[in-house]
């Protein structure tokens, strides 16, 4: 497992209350979905991409559905935890994507995303864009996406660098305002 992905089970694993819905943003093939319903048993999950990959396996506890993040197919506040793992950067519109992670969040629940950022060395104007262009997405800016975060709807936003990733890799975690609709 790589750090990233252990940095987002251990914040998961750490909420409290533990989640009873949890949507994974970007899932991809849907192993680390996995990694978490067998670490949170009884856990409604929901592992979303934009395609459905054939290697993927819906069990009791897991279900897989295609879309795109700026217009998720689900209704309002129907996950206490969202989750998304290297995804965040090879989003088209962050912005409406973030609006519909928090459309989809419980008031309170939580929001845990890992993902490279622009900023340590891939802040450094050669080097970021050196790493954006071969990975294929685009880093977002910490204040940027701090502040995204806020106007959508979030509070408590933190973000820390995840361990053993050569400082290129952050774990952003945010908190859905009870204030909001």
């Amino acid at each position: 497992m790589r750090s990233v992905h252990r940095s987002i089970l251990d914040a998961v694993l750490h909420m409290d209350p533990s989640p009873t819905t949890l949507l994974d943003v970007g899932c991809g093939d849907g192993w680390f979905t996995l990694i978490l319903s067998s670490n949170l048993p009884g856990t409604q999950m929901i592992a979303f991409d934009r395609t459905r990959h054939s290697s993927l396996r819906e069990s009791v506890d897991i279900r897989f559905v295609a879309g795109s993040v700026d217009a998720l197919p689900f209704s309002d506040r129907s996950f206490d935890m969202v989750v998304a793992s290297l995804s965040l950067h090879h989003w088209e519109d962050k912005e409406s994507g973030i609006a519909e992670l928090s459309r989809v969040l419980q008031t309170g629940g939580s929001l845990i995303l890992g993902d490279p950022l622009r900023q340590g060395w891939l802040g450094n104007r050669v080097l970021g864009q050196l790493a954006q262009r071969i990975d294929g997405g685009i880093f977002s800016i910490p204040d940027e996406l701090t502040a995204s975060l806020e106007s959508n709807g979030f509070e408590s936003v933190r973000i820390s660098t995840v361990p053993h990733s050569f400082r290129s890799l952050f774990l952003i975690t945010a908190r859905k305002r009870y204030d909001t609709g």
